[in-house]
């Protein structure tokens, strides 16, 4: 199962990121410039950074399983 967020990398040709929750080790909260952002750490030294908040990446990863 794919987990779906809004990419806060700009660049791609998408917003959209799928993360697949069983790669993730851990998930933080960094400060980009002047906003607050959520980087979901997977295996293979993969992060991602995504736009919605630490607790609800945390809840949606964990309902996945």
């Amino acid at each position: 199962m794919l987990v779906h967020f809004t990419n806060s990398f700009k660049g791609n040709a998408s917003n959209s990121i799928a993360i697949n929750p069983d790669h993730v080790i851990s998930v933080f909260e960094i400060l980009n410039e002047e906003e607050s952002l959520t980087a979901i750490y997977g295996i293979g030294n993969n992060t991602w950074t995504v736009e919605e908040k630490y607790l609800d990446v945390v809840a949606r990863l964990n309902q996945s399983n």
